[in-house]
C-alpha cells in the first residue's frame, strides 16, 4: 500500500473518530430550560384570587439514567428554588418546604417532584431530539382536600393551581 493511499486511510478513521465522538457526547446528555405559568386561588393565611404562579429553570437529562434540574418557582411575589437530582428509584432530597425527587420517565422523560404537605408538583420533561416538551400538574395527596404552596417562608392554603402557559427548549 502507498503512502498516499495510507495517509486518506488514516485520514477518513481519524475524521470518522472524531465525528462519532462527538455524536456521542451530544447524544449523552440534553441540557433544556423549561418555563410554566398559571395562577391560583387561595384561602388561607390570606384569602386571594388569581395569584400569578410561575417556574423557570435549566436541567439535563442524561443517558445514564441521571439528571438534574434547578427550578425558581414564584408565588406571592416571593420565589423559591428547588434542586432536583437523582436518577432511577433514587430517594426524595431535603427542599424547600418539603422534599424534591427526579423520576425518569423513560429514555427522554422526567418528572420533577416537588413534595409538599398536601401535594406534588410535577413537572414532566420530554425530549426528543433538538426539541422538547413541558406540562406541569399538581397532585392532592389521599384524604387533604387543599393544595398547598410554599412561598419560601410561609405556606399558603389554596384550590388546584390553573396552568395556563408551559414551554421547553433543548439547549
Amino acid at each position: 500500500m502507498n503512502v498516499g493511499c495510507k495517509l486518506t486511510r488514516y485520514g477518513v478513521l481519524v475524521l470518522g473518530l472524531i465525528f462519532s465522538t462527538g455524536a456521542m457526547a451530544q447524544s449523552s446528555s440534553v441540557n433544556f430550560h423549561v418555563h410554566f405559568s398559571g395562577r391560583v386561588d387561595c384561602t388561607s393565611p390570606l384569602s386571594i384570587r388569581d395569584v400569578p404562579i410561575s417556574g423557570d429553570g435549566t436541567g439535563q437529562l442524561n443517558t445514564d439514567g441521571s439528571a438534574s434540574a434547578n427550578i425558581t418557582e414564584t408565588a406571592f411575589i416571593l420565589s423559591t428554588t428547588i434542586h432536583f437530582a437523582g436518577r432511577l428509584g433514587a430517594a426524595p432530597t431535603a427542599a424547600p418546604g418539603g422534599s424534591a425527587q427526579v423520576r425518569v420517565a423513560g429514555k427522554h422523560s422526567l418528572l420533577l417532584i416537588w413534595n409538599l404537605p398536601n401535594n406534588q408538583l410535577v413537572t414532566r420533561i420530554s425530549v426528543a431530539g433538538h426539541s422538547c416538551s413541558a406540562g406541569f400538574e399538581a397532585r392532592l395527596m389521599p384524604g387533604k382536600h387543599e393544595y398547598t404552596l410554599f412561598d419560601g417562608s410561609i405556606y399558603h392554603y389554596c384550590d388546584r393551581p390553573r396552568v395556563e402557559q408551559t414551554s421547553c427548549e433543548v439547549r
